[in-house]
């Protein structure tokens, strides 16, 4: 899973319609949808438990704390209307949360606990790493808000999504919020309540695309288009219910390794430079935090579609 030796060490509106955007310019396809390569969307019937069972749309073993199950890290919170794509699915939101048990137990020989981490997120069930959403073009979707019954420690840096690359040495791009463990790796950082979308993890200081306040109680929608031979990354945001507009991009990044889409919470610690973050460092007791999920999908862009608004 992911590694930190190297890192430590050291979206004017848009019409309601389909965006196709090659690298050049920017132009609108009308009445098209974009072919689906996931959906993680969340049906109403849809249980805690059924995270559980390998039926599930997402990987029902990873990622949690060693003796957890997703019935119990899953919550479906009351009240919390559905984000702009779930409405035409009927899907509901979904909250991924950390306690003191969030404690991965990655594989090795011996396997080492990781102490410095809190930890779960959802990977989909389909994607192995080399399948159909890290070929050609395909763009990520998602829309995440804050739950007040669970804040984060804004002290902390968290990562609620990521690609990380198959041999799990970096990610292509992470997602990120909180207070950067060490600041010179992000350098263009300045508040740590703000919603940051960055490029390759291996670079060092990181390139952060795009960033925008974390304001609270509403629906912050991203989409990402990675270029898996092109090495182009295009970044598109919005807020509530508005059409995704581009904010950053084409740009170049590399996007080689394949690999898996994470989303939830991943909690880094605090503590002084230079600590090996996966199994040292400070967390705090008695955590229940969380963050509120909605529109996980994943689209072919070969064609530069990538699904602006609900159709």
């Amino acid at each position: 899973m992911k590694r930190f030796t190297f890192l430590f060490v050291a979206l004017s509106s848009l019409t309601k319609a389909i965006l196709a955007v090659p690298s050049t310019a920017s132009r609108s396809v009308v009445g098209k949808e974009c072919a689906l390569l996931f959906d993680g969307r969340v049906p109403q019937k849809m249980t805690p438990a059924d995270f559980d069972k390998n039926t599930s749309i997402f990987d029902h073993q990873f990622v949690h704390g060693q003796n957890q199950t997703w019935a119990e890290i899953i919550k479906f919170p009351v009240g919390i209307p559905p984000s702009m794509f779930d409405i035409p699915k009927l899907a509901k939101p979904v909250e991924v949360t950390i306690n003191d048990q969030s404690i991965f137990l990655p594989g090795g020989n011996p396997p080492e606990p990781q102490f410095g981490f809190r930890r779960s997120e959802l990977i989909p069930a389909t994607n192995n790493g080399s399948d159909i959403t890290v070929q050609g073009t395909t763009t990520f979707h998602w829309s995440i808000r804050n739950d007040p019954l669970r804040p984060l420690n804004f002290s902390h840096e968290y990562h609620p999504r990521w690609h990380e690359t198959a041999d799990f040495s970096t990610s292509q791009f992470t997602f990120l919020t909180g207070k950067p463990f060490n600041q010179s790796f992000d350098p263009t950082v300045h508040d740590p309540k703000t919603l940051r979308l960055a490029g390759l993890q291996a670079n060092s200081p990181e390139t952060t695309f795009f960033q925008t306040p974390f304001e609270f109680d509403v629906w912050h929608n991203f989409a990402v288009t990675v270029g898996w031979t092109s090495n182009e990354l295009t970044v598109y945001y919005s807020k509530g219910h508005a059409p995704l507009e581009r904010v950053a991009g084409p740009l170049s990044n590399d996007n080689s390794g394949g690999g898996q889409f994470h989303t939830g919470v991943f909690k880094l610690p605090t503590g002084p430079l230079g600590i090996d973050v996966v199994h040292e460092g400070f967390q705090e007791s008695n955590l229940n935090e969380g963050l509120i999920f909605g529109g996980i999908f994943i689209e072919d862009s070969a064609d530069g579609c990538v699904t602006a608004s609900p159709s």
